[in-house]
């Protein structure tokens, strides 16, 4: 068995990443995500979590990222009409952890959103944590748009603070072996000029 790297989620940690960290719009259904106003002046938006995604496809808008793991979608859903995305990315990402193998997805999704495509990624586990790796990677003004279970959805615009916040969170988590990756994304690498260099 291929030993896991990455970042595992100790458990100290849920509580405080169950919280929101971006604006909250409280409500449900699909046309609650034609109520989050940054949509119109991101310059990327992402969406991570079945739902999230589905509805965004649903009420008109495109993200140019979504990030799934094909498990919260109901049979009674409506269908993923995911036909406009032009590139598809698969890692494998368990529960509770943030493998070396979805940092890399996410960095391919990001270099392609960039490149205008539309991208779909989807993991193999569970991509609730992937807000974090996502939010380092984004270029400023990106939004995230995420569920917040039983509550509504969270709108999480990617400035210089949210990356300062994400990557101490990052770099309180557990790491499990070494790779590039994770080097490139608490170390120096990628943003050496929050750290005061």
């Amino acid at each position: 068995m291929v030993k896991l790297k990455g970042l595992r989620l100790p458990e100290e940690m849920r509580s405080e990443l169950a919280k929101p960290h971006g604006k909250l719009y409280r409500g449900q259904g699909d046309e609650l995500l034609l109520d989050v106003g940054e949509v119109k002046s991101c310059s990327l938006l992402c969406c991570v979590g079945d739902l999230v995604s589905a509805s965004a496809v649903r009420v008109g808008l495109k993200p140019d990222i979504a990030v799934i793991d094909g498990k919260t979608l109901r049979e009674d859903e409506v269908d993923f009409k995911f036909d406009f995305f032009e590139k598809r990315i698969e890692a494998y990402n368990p529960a509770g952890y943030i493998t070396c193998e979805l940092i890399s997805a996410l960095k391919k999704a990001v270099d392609e959103a960039e490149q205008g495509k539309k991208v779909l990624v989807f993991v193999n586990g569970e991509e609730d944590l992937a807000v974090m790796p996502l939010g380092m990677l984004l270029p400023e003004k990106s939004l995230i748009i995420y569920g917040q279970p039983h509550e509504g959805v969270v709108a999480l615009m990617i400035d210089s603070e949210k990356k300062v916040l994400i990557l101490n969170l990052l770099r309180r988590m557990e790491r499990v072996g070494e790779c590039e990756e994770l080097k490139y994304l608490t170390g120096g690498d990628l943003f050496g000029s929050l750290r005061g260099k």
